[in-house]
């Protein structure tokens, strides 16, 4: 099990998205693009050349019982509308890098946006959620248990951020296979 926590190594900048319970197909057209050609097939290099000459793109797959865009120097995954959007009928959590700090968290379920926060800020979120109902918590109090919002974590908080969410919701990626495999895309118009 690779989980996702080796993201920050290998992308400078990315957003993914882990939708629960459905496949790519029905992933694309949560995203606004039924009807529309996906890329049949792009390596990470490709998505990344694709992305910064071109317009931003999302590389699609599934694993265990998630499906997942994973972007390269865009977010679209990380807007509200989208997490609304996909996570109807089911939840999606959502993680962004965006090259410079911070990094951010977010968490849907069934269309309604439970968790949104940097992880200096679980506190707050500890706080907030008192019976913390929500896995979105359980993650946030981890991360308030590794001393991050103090600024007295070991680790670094985006790494930190990462485990919990491969704890608490069980997600993983292969690494092998998203660094070299090509799989499927969608191109986000450009702004």
């Amino acid at each position: 099990m690779d989980g996702i926590q080796w993201l920050p190594e290998d992308c400078d900048a990315y957003c993914l998205l882990l939708v629960r319970g459905i496949d790519v197909n029905e992933l694309v057209a949560r995203l606004g693009h039924e009807g529309q050609a996906m890329i049949p097939s792009m390596t990470s290099g490709e998505a990344f050349e694709y992305s910064m000459d071109t317009a931003p793109v999302a590389r699609l797959g599934t694993t265990g019982n998630w499906a997942f865009s994973l972007e390269q120097w865009s977010a679209e995954g990380m807007e509200a509308r989208t997490a609304r959007r996909v996570s109807a009928g089911t939840e999606c959590i959502a993680v962004l890098n965006s090259g410079m700090p911070p990094v951010w968290f977010m968490h849907a379920v069934d269309g309604e946006i439970v968790a949104f926060f940097e992880p200096s800020d679980a506190q707050e979120v500890v706080d907030e959620s008192a019976l913390l109902t929500y896995a979105s918590g359980l993650v946030a109090a981890g991360l308030v248990e590794a001393g991050v919002p103090e600024g007295e974590a070991e680790e670094s908080s985006e790494v930190l951020l990462l485990k919990l969410m491969e704890r608490h919701f069980g997600v993983d990626l292969p690494r092998s296979s998203l660094l070299s495999a090509p799989l499927p895309a969608i191109s986000f118009p450009s702004a």
